[in-house]
């Protein structure tokens, strides 16, 4: 039996580290004792640890070596990378920071159903307070889930399928639901589904509408959201939905112009699409938020300039929320080639490195500027609803 310490890197999205509490949860079942260090709830603690591992992204890879190399040089530590930089970007591993890496998924479990349930003891308790959650701009106390690994789609700017690979892998819908009893039993009201694509099942999305539904658990009483495509939207899978508990759905818009966004998404995808999915949501009562992102190889300003024609539209049309992203170059994908890490780890608004070299980043900062201006009305939408909520 080793003494483990998985260590977050992630802040700011107010939610718990749900990759390494699984992974830690399986640990535990292997024997171990497992820590779960979460810079979003710092503690001063020492590292007396047999090993230490380290999930990092592409945008806190740097933050990861020097945590690693000092780990080296000050504990006995065995210290280990893993997560979805170093699993698309191996050859970025470094001897002086860590002694060794993990390639993708760290249980090695094809069926996911051979899981334990997460165990939620092994973050801070403050996770799971009553607050004003950001995405449901609702006041209750909020979790996360996966249900399915994985992603059919190849995506130009994804580098999901070089992590899970090109086959969707699901939990069963009796598990899905005993996720769901577990997370309840903790005092959830609000349920985040972290799948990269949720609704690529109807099959399966209605045994779960019917385990959720049966009389042995009415009593729910959870508001969930998840991320559907766009082109996969219709009346149906809007039902199946609702039934589930789904009151809002998250789409990844990327682009309010048609050229770039079936660039993009390599014509699976219109502008057309986008428009007729807020539709149809809207239509069943369900709640529409989304991304979009600007900067993307050879976009032109006047492309940029259509998705913020988009984003105002959004504004002024019911949907939610929109927010904005500098396009951004992943390992695995190919807009990584010749990208330095660190330098990508320092991208933004005034660091666009995909930028088309026809357009200026002060133009393109202008442009990102004013999109942004235009989210402060969901800004202030959520803000309403959270007055609302407070004088309930």
């Amino acid at each position: 039996m080793a003494k483990i310490a998985l260590v977050s890197l992630n802040t700011g999205s107010g939610c718990p580290p749900i990759g390494l509490v699984q992974y830690g949860t399986w640990l535990q079942r292997e024997g171990h004792e497992v820590d779960i260090i979460d810079a979003n709830f710092p503690i001063k603690k020492g590292f007396d640890y047999d090993q230490i591992g380290i999930s990092a992204m592409t945008v806190n890879y740097g933050m990861a070596k020097n945590m690693g190399k000092w780990l080296k040089e000050n504990t006995r530590a065995k210290v280990v990378i893993g997560g979805v930089h170093i699993s698309t970007c191996p050859e970025s591993f470094d001897p002086e920071c860590f002694d060794e890496m993990v390639i993708g998924e760290g249980e090695k479990i094809k069926d996911l159903d051979d899981l334990p349930l997460p165990n939620w003891d092994l973050v801070d308790p403050r996770y799971f307070k009553p607050s004003f959650n950001t995405t449901f701009a609702e006041r209750g106390i909020e979790g996360v889930m996966l249900t399915s690994r994985g992603c059919p789609y190849r995506c130009r700017f994804c580098s999901t399928q070089a992590f899970w690979g090109n086959k969707v892998r699901f939990h069963s819908a009796d598990r899905v639901v005993e996720m769901i009893k577990d997370l309840e039993r903790r005092g959830v009201t609000h349920i985040q589904i972290w799948d990269d694509l949720f609704t690529i099942n109807k099959t399966r999305l209605r045994e779960i509408a019917y385990y959720y539904s049966s009389p042995l658990y009415e009593h729910f009483n959870i508001k969930f959201n998840c991320q559907p495509r766009a082109d996969l939207i219709d009346d149906e899978l809007c039902e199946i939905l609702k039934d589930i508990g789904i009151t809002t759905c998250i789409f990844g818009f990327e682009s309010g112009n048609d050229r770039v966004l079936r660039y993009l998404k390599r014509d699976t995808c219109t502008t057309q699409d986008n428009y007729k999915a807020i539709e149809i949501c809207h239509r069943h009562g369900l709640k529409v938020q989304g991304s979009v992102m600007l900067g993307s190889p050879n976009e032109t300003l006047k492309e940029m300039n259509d998705t913020y024609e988009f984003v105002k539209w959004c504004a002024f049309n019911g949907v939610q929320r929109i927010w904005s992203f500098v396009a951004t170059p992943f390992p695995k994908t190919e807009w990584w080639a010749n990208q330095d890490v660190n330098e990508c780890s320092h991208q933004n608004v005034d660091n666009p490195l995909l930028l088309n070299p026809d357009v200026s980043k002060k133009d393109f900062k202008k442009m990102m500027n004013k999109i942004r201006l235009v989210e402060n009305v969901f800004k202030f939408k959520k803000l309403g609803g959270l007055i609302r909520e407070t004088f309930k």
